[in-house]
């Protein structure tokens, strides 16, 4: 009886060492650290830091601080904010004892992303209308100043013809019936007329170029006898005849329009 006791007296001996052996060992694992010894950040992040393993008491008495506050600033509870590129070491001190952690911080990435451009509002007919009075005013009057023998008045139907909206249809600068020319010279652009549906300028031997890129609604184009070498119908679909000297070059008409040289 006395020899059970005594081996069991043993093994419980030896169970108390051994508790003691694992639990020296959890403590020891469990020595305090900082929780990141580095860390990346971008201009503007931020991040809490925090020392690990500490007693309520030791956690009331982390002092931070840092090494550079115009690259990195930490506040009393840990958390570090990122101010501008550079390296910075972030310091927890419990005591006597100094957790520190290396923080490095880049630039702040650019917004690559295009805010899209608004979609402007339709155009009202009269707000058309208005802008086409206003171009064709302009357009005129550059030409008469220039020489041009043509009507200033805008309702004179020997020139200028407009449809029910008030948009211009016709501009005729010239005189199927003679060889006439009014004196219109250089370029003549008239892609800003987009209801216009027939162009002659026939004759004016000073017209050097005529734009009508973008002119959907152009049926008819008279440009015969003038000094116009090349003109670009690409963008018309609708067109139907061209007027025009042998030797000027027409680009893009389809094979459906009706090229008269003379």
């Amino acid at each position: 009886m006395k020899k059970r006791w005594k081996q069991m007296a043993i093994v419980l001996s030896a169970a108390l060492v051994l508790a003691g052996v694992q639990g020296s060992a959890a403590g020891a694992a469990k020595k305090p650290k900082i929780s990141m010894s580095k860390l990346s950040l971008k201009v503007g992040q931020s991040k809490k830091l925090s020392v690990k393993n500490l007693s309520k008491k030791q956690s009331k008495k982390v002092k931070w601080s840092s090494s550079a506050k115009k690259v990195a600033q930490v506040n009393k509870s840990g958390k570090v904010t990122a101010k501008s590129k550079g390296v910075a070491k972030v310091t927890a001190k419990v005591g006597k004892k100094k957790y520190t952690c290396r923080v490095t911080v880049t630039a702040k990435e650019q917004n690559t992303t295009q805010t899209p451009t608004p979609t402007p509002a339709p155009k009202t007919k009269e707000q058309l209308a208005k802008e086409d009075r206003e171009n064709l005013d302009a357009m005129v009057k550059r030409l008469v100043a220039d020489g041009a023998n043509i009507s200033t008045n805008l309702d004179d139907t020997q020139f200028y013809l407009w449809n029910e909206e008030g948009r211009l249809t016709t501009l005729r600068i010239a005189d199927t019936e003679s060889t006439n020319d009014f004196g219109v010279k250089g370029v003549i652009d008239v892609s800003c007329f987009t209801a216009l549906e027939k162009l002659e300028l026939d004759n004016n031997r000073g017209v050097t170029e005529v734009n009508v890129k973008g002119l959907t609604t152009l049926k008819h184009l008279g440009i015969g006898y003038t000094s116009v070498k090349t003109v670009d119908v690409s963008t018309n679909p609708n067109l139907e005849r061209i007027y025009c000297n042998k030797d000027t070059q027409v680009i893009g008409a389809s094979s459906t329009v009706s090229i008269g040289r003379w």
